[in-house]
């Protein structure tokens, strides 16, 4: 799915003025070609495919005894109850579900676009009582700028003239629902913080990684939970599914000239949990 960027492109003088002051002559002719300044990044969303994801009876495992916990004054029976049918409780991060979301990034500019920020808002159950909304901003580094630290950084978000969608554009978002475990790139590079700049006319696949920390999934599976119990009772195989929600921004800094964004979604889909593990 191609999204359409905002109009927003820095002003040709400030470009000019930038080019010119760094002697570069062959940063003004191309700049001079390119009529409106520097555009924003064209944003191709390929999809959101799940990462990783724990067995079905190791999520019933870790869910079962904090359900009932919450919900019956049962104590510590809870975790002998559930072990009786799951197995003893895993640990969290053996139960972490994560997700990659897939990007073609173009630079229709005839000078290198740096990757700043990603905003990423995701909805799991919409629709329903039980949905989340999680927001997360990943800050990009260029490899060579040591003095970057990238990772989720809600600030790299925040709201600039002309930008499309903001960390303020979310307020009943809920604090620590996503992780962001970072960028990996199609050639199967771990995942990593640093992108380099897009060189002019260039295009490259951005896959970024995000994860649900498991203690604020609880009220989403009873969700999950009832759906099955109604499976059940109709006769159908079981489905461990979560339907979600995506959308957000991507930015790239100019430096001196300005940032410039383009959004993605939203994009509506369901991640179908497997019977067995899904490794990362």
């Amino acid at each position: 799915m191609s999204t359409r960027p905002r109009p927003h492109s820095l002003s040709l003088a400030g470009v000019l003025l930038v080019a010119v002051a760094s002697g570069s002559c062959a940063a003004f002719e191309r700049i001079l070609a390119q009529p409106g300044g520097i555009g924003p990044p064209t944003i191709t969303f390929r999809g959101a495919t799940l990462a990783q994801a724990p067995a079905q009876r190791a999520l019933a495992a870790y869910y079962c005894p904090r359900f009932m916990r919450e919900k019956l004054p049962v104590g510590a029976a809870a975790d002998f109850a559930c072990a009786q049918f799951f197995g003893p409780s895993p640990r969290p991060q053996d139960v972490q579900v994560a997700f990659d979301l897939h990007f073609l990034v173009a630079n229709p500019n005839q000078l290198p676009l740096p990757l700043s920020s990603i905003l990423t808002a995701v909805t799991v159950f919409p629709q329903t009582n039980q949905q989340r909304l999680g927001t997360l901003c990943l800050r990009l580094c260029a490899p060579e700028n040591a003095a970057c630290s990238g990772g989720a950084d809600p600030h790299a978000c925040d709201d600039q003239p002309g930008d499309v969608r903001t960390m303020q554009d979310f307020p009943r978002a809920i604090a620590n629902l996503l992780i962001s475990q970072g960028l990996r790139s199609a050639a199967g590079q771990p995942v990593q913080f640093t992108v380099p700049p897009l060189l002019e006319g260039a295009s490259a696949e951005v896959i970024a990684r995000f994860a649900f920390l498991p203690e604020s999934l609880l009220p989403l599976f009873e969700e999950l939970a009832r759906r099955s119990a109604n499976q059940l009772k109709e006769g159908q195989t079981i489905t461990f599914s979560m339907p979600y929600r995506v959308e957000g921004t991507v930015f790239a800094d100019a430096g001196s000239l300005g940032r410039v964004a383009a959004g993605f979604g939203p994009i509506s889909g369901e991640w179908v949990l497997p019977p067995s593990p899904l490794l990362p």
